[in-house]
């Protein structure tokens, strides 16, 4: 079992100075407080409740001034969305909650934020993402620490480091370092027995248990999966239990009984029930069916698979659908319904595919870490060498400087031959630290090197995609009207834009591959390409017809991989007429946008996005599919739309709206970002690509930018 904020934060954490400060707080603020210690209370007994008390939460907190308790109502609202397995929205909420604690000064706040990104990263496998966060929740706990604070703050500390070192453990589990995940749980339960802390205790053990057991060594994680359970039924902490009797009951060569194991499980699948616990129980159900498929009777499996079944179609659990289907397939082949049992297969194995390819890409993240780490570890160690070896000599020294003064000219003597029995052993040592240095040196340059094929690779890889892009003084060629804002996130992008002038039009295309990065820029040059083929090779001048070509074009590249690629693009596609009185579009999830003036609207063609006294934007939505492999693919369609002098058409990816920023951390929208377009029509189209870039800036701020923008804008005169 990871340890989360389950047990991080059982009583609110909040500022010794808050607290102190509550007989002066105003009805909000206590309503607030009110709230969160509801939360607790029903966060595993009540999810409607939970889910209640984390909005109140929230709503009264934003009623107050306190940037403190704005933060705290971000982490529980976090909280609220990692039990439910909804963990993009929980990272966004522990993110908002991080900026909250900053702005308040809160060192304890800003320590268990980071931990809680951490263990969200963790929970959707970005390992180096949630090491990161978790060393520095372990750092700034530790500072903490080391200035020695009152009875109450050093307590928070101390369980704040401790949780630290128990979640990294964690994540070297996760990535197979089991050795440093030893270590640090070690580590970890130590000092949670310094301190008492007896529920963080049974789930050391727990993870111990896990460690040993999937370092095969039975009679270990047999210990201190019994020393876990008798902790967790003396105290009776439920969370714990549920899952460490699921953990002991599936081990094989335990040496219980079918009687007991059967008990084990039952017990802990209505502990499961009783917390509201609906993804640990779906797991637990799907476990047993899969692993004891042989024992159950038929109505048992058909129990399971409905239960699950109806939980995967009302939630956010579609990630169990491997096993389910899995599941499903096995037993209606039992059943003798071999059509839904070969449905069932096809599912699977495209599923298991898919999560394989995850599993490799994880599997290549957790190897650099592993590399990374273990580099570290290395020239640490020859460094520890050095100064014990640099202590030594200084010993040494001060020995032969005693006897000479006490003893005389016969310790002289002495002193003399240990002396060159001294400079015997230093070259002996110089010796050694020359071999050490000489490793250390070796694997420095070929950490080096590393680095310099990476980063020789990454912009060898923007000169390439630099050479496929169109210059912005090609498209003012063309549309002397328009502008380019186009920023990746890192060297390079996975967005990009396109642009081809033919006799019968002007072509111009903002797309959005998969991922971004080196993997989404090799994306974006497949499905560039392709784009240029459909054009130029089997002359296509139908934005419909073009897509359909792309998208028929990418998949035959990927498929030659041999492996099962998903990857595509939104994008949206127009073909201007040459006198720019027309423009005939085509999306693939991304729609077009167009700015007019009032009077030249027709209301009952358009869907009006966004209105403004003198000008409105009208939205034209493309097509529900991406340009690429798709559960339903139909040919694209496409929709001519007459321009008139005034209007100023949009083409975007998302970089502009799914940026996080502001005051509050949240994301940009895609409403403010038209309100933004609507607000600068008094702007030439080169003040509004600054105007655009500027807003960015300022709303991104200090935060990171997360995922490549491209936006084009031109107008009709």
């Amino acid at each position: 079992m990871r340890l989360t904020r389950h047990i991080i934060l059982l009583l609110i954490a909040l500022s010794p100075q808050l607290i102190r400060a509550q007989s002066k707080l105003k009805k909000d603020s206590l309503n607030a407080l009110r709230c969160f210690h509801k939360f607790q209370e029903y966060e595993y007994q009540d999810t409607v409740k939970s889910r209640l008390y984390s909005d109140s939460a929230l709503v009264y907190a934003y009623r107050t001034k306190s940037a403190e308790l704005k933060g705290r109502a971000h982490q529980f609202k976090g909280w609220y969305y990692q039990d439910c397995s909804r963990f993009k929205e929980s990272n966004a909420e522990y993110y908002k909650s991080l900026a909250f604690l900053k702005k308040a000064g809160n060192a304890q706040g800003i320590a268990d934020a980071y931990g809680n990104l951490g263990n969200s990263y963790l929970d959707m496998n970005e390992f180096q993402k949630s090491l990161d966060y978790q060393q520095l929740s372990l750092s700034a706990n530790e500072k903490i620490i080391a200035k020695k604070p009152g009875k109450e703050a050093l307590r928070q500390a101390k369980e704040g480091r401790t949780y630290a070192l128990h979640n990294i453990a964690e994540i070297f589990q996760a990535i197979g370092l089991y050795s440093n995940a030893l270590e640090y749980e070690y580590k970890s339960i130590g000092y949670e027995l310094e301190t008492k802390n007896l529920e963080g205790v049974a789930i050391s053990y727990n993870s111990l248990a896990t460690l040993y057991k999937l370092m095969e060594k039975k009679d270990s994680a047999i210990y201190y999966f019994k020393k876990a359970l008798n902790i967790y039924k003396e105290y009776h902490y439920p969370y714990g239990l549920a899952s460490t009797l699921n953990e002991y009951a599936m081990m094989d060569g335990t040496g219980l009984s079918d009687e007991k194991r059967n008990e084990m499980l039952r017990k802990s699948l209505d502990i499961r029930r009783s917390l509201g616990d609906i993804d640990g129980e779906m797991k637990l159900l799907l476990d047993v069916g899969l692993k004891r498929f042989d024992r159950l009777s038929t109505d048992s499996l058909s129990n399971i698979l409905r239960s699950v079944y109806g939980y995967i179609q009302g939630g956010d659990l579609d990630y169990l659908n491997e096993n389910y289907f899995r599941l499903y397939a096995r037993y209606n082949s039992r059943v003798g319904h071999f059509d839904s049992a070969y449905f069932a297969l096809e599912n699977y194995l495209e599923l298991k595919e898919i999560s394989d390819l995850k599993k490799h890409t994880n599997d290549l993240i957790a190897r650099d870490i592993r590399f990374q780490w273990e580099s570290k570890n290395l020239e640490l160690a020859n460094s520890f060498a050095v100064e014990r070896l640099k202590d030594q000599e200084e010993i040494n020294r001060q020995q032969n400087y005693i006897y000479l003064s006490v003893i005389g000219l016969i310790v002289v003597l002495v002193s003399l031959f240990f002396f060159i029995l001294s400079n015997r052993r230093s070259r002996k040592t110089n010796e050694l630290l020359s071999q050490k240095n000489r490793l250390i040196n070796d694997q420095k340059e070929i950490v080096e090197e590393r680095n310099r094929s990476i980063s020789d690779s990454i912009n060898y890889a923007k000169r390439l995609q630099t050479a496929i892009l169109p210059t912005p003084e090609e498209v003012n060629s063309e549309l002397p009207n328009s502008f380019l804002l186009f920023k990746p996130k890192d060297v390079v992008s996975g967005d990009f834009h396109w642009f081809e002038s033919k006799e019968t039009g002007i072509f111009i295309a903002a797309a959005d591959c998969t991922g971004h990065g080196v993997p989404g820029a090799m994306v974006s040059v497949v499905c560039s390409n392709a784009m240029n083929q459909a054009v130029n090779e089997f002359g296509l001048t139908s934005p419909g017809l073009i897509l359909d070509k792309t998208r028929e074009l990418v998949i035959q590249r990927f498929q030659k991989s041999g492996e099962a690629v998903v990857d595509g693009m939104d994008i949206v596609l127009c073909a201007l007429a040459k006198d720019m009185r027309s423009v005939v579009f085509a999306g693939a999830n991304n729609p077009l946008w167009i700015v007019r003036k009032n009077e030249n609207i027709d209301r009952k063609q358009f869907t009006i996005a966004t209105e403004g006294a003198d000008f409105s934007l009208i939205e034209i939505k493309g097509d529900k599919q991406p340009v690429g492999q798709y559960a339903r693919m139909e040919p694209f369609k496409e929709q001519r739309v007459e321009l008139f002098p005034g209007d100023s058409i949009y083409l975007s990816t998302d970089g502009f709206a799914d940026q996080f920023g502001g005051e509050y951390g949240k994301k940009f929208k895609y409403a403010a970002f038209r309100e933004v377009l609507l607000s600068i029509q008094n702007l030439t189209m080169s003040e509004q690509r600054n105007y655009l870039e500027n807003c960015f800036e300022n709303w991104k701020g200090d935060l990171e930018q997360v995922d490549d923008l491209c936006v084009i804008g031109f107008s009709v005169s």
